[in-house]
């Protein structure tokens, strides 16, 4: 099965004890990423993943919601780079872009 690589979300980033670094693979094997469902499947693991990798139990107040938040986008954003031109291709069919 077919894996994404690390999440590497907080490389640096942010400072300490703003969001907790980690890894996560995402598994995609089982989808068909040209379809839209196939790309909803896929984005809610990506989703839950980034959610894990980028857990901030020690940041209180408005705070949580902007760095978690920026961390999540990261974490997202190096995903799809991670992912081959052919998966990428495959992915932006899937949602209905016509190239990439």
């Amino acid at each position: 099965m077919k894996s994404l690589a690390a999440l590497a979300a907080a490389f640096g980033l942010f400072a300490a004890g703003s969001a907790a670094a980690g890894d996560a693979r995402v598994a995609y094997g089982d989808l068909d990423l040209t379809t839209a469902s196939g790309v909803a499947a896929f984005n809610a693991r990506l989703d839950a993943a980034a959610r894990r990798v980028c857990r901030n139990p020690e940041v209180t107040g408005s705070r949580i919601h902007s760095t978690v938040g920026s961390c999540r986008a990261e974490a997202r954003g190096q995903a799809l780079e991670q992912l081959s031109a052919r998966v990428r291709a495959d992915y932006a069919l899937g949602q209905g872009v016509s190239r990439v």
